[in-house]
């Protein structure tokens, strides 16, 4: 793209001219899509990314200080989003089968299971309450952190 146009283009959207955002959809949606699509390997996804990035772009167009190409800042923006948005998929994906491998475990096992599935309650353990005390009381010695340290 032309540096001319696309400081036009920065200077629109930053007055808020709703035909720059046109613009901007126009000159660097398809380029946004194709980039969602090589690291989301989803149409949807990536479809959903490039409106992200075109809102996104839009939103925080005041912060773009302009010493790279307009390109490049946007480079940057959908490769950030479509990343944070596999983390997001890989959570929920990762949580949903802990969740039916948990409730798989209390249909076949019924209330023995249902006691593992909970998680222990470990504040009553002695060594916790050594570690309260501890952290509770006057610093250890200098030969007391020595040992520590050395752990």
């Amino acid at each position: 793209m032309d540096r001319t146009q696309d400081r036009r283009l920065v200077a629109g959207l930053q007055a808020g001219d709703q035909a720059a955002v046109r613009e901007l959809a126009v000159r660097y949606g398809p380029r946004i899509q194709q980039l969602a699509m090589r690291h989301m390997k989803n149409r949807e996804d990536a479809e959903e990314v490039t409106q992200d990035v075109l809102l996104k772009v839009h939103r925080k167009i005041h912060a773009f200080r302009g010493d790279a190409a307009l390109s490049s800042w946007i480079y940057r923006i959908t490769f950030n989003t479509a990343m944070s948005r596999l983390r997001q998929n890989r959570a929920a994906r990762v949580a949903a089968q802990e969740r039916d491998r948990v409730e798989a475990l209390l249909e076949s096992n019924g209330e023995q299971a249902r006691t593992m599935a909970e998680p222990a309650d470990w504040s009553r353990m002695p060594a916790s309450r050594v570690h309260r005390a501890s952290s509770t009381s006057r610093p250890p010695c200098a030969s007391c952190r020595r040992s520590i340290a050395r752990r």
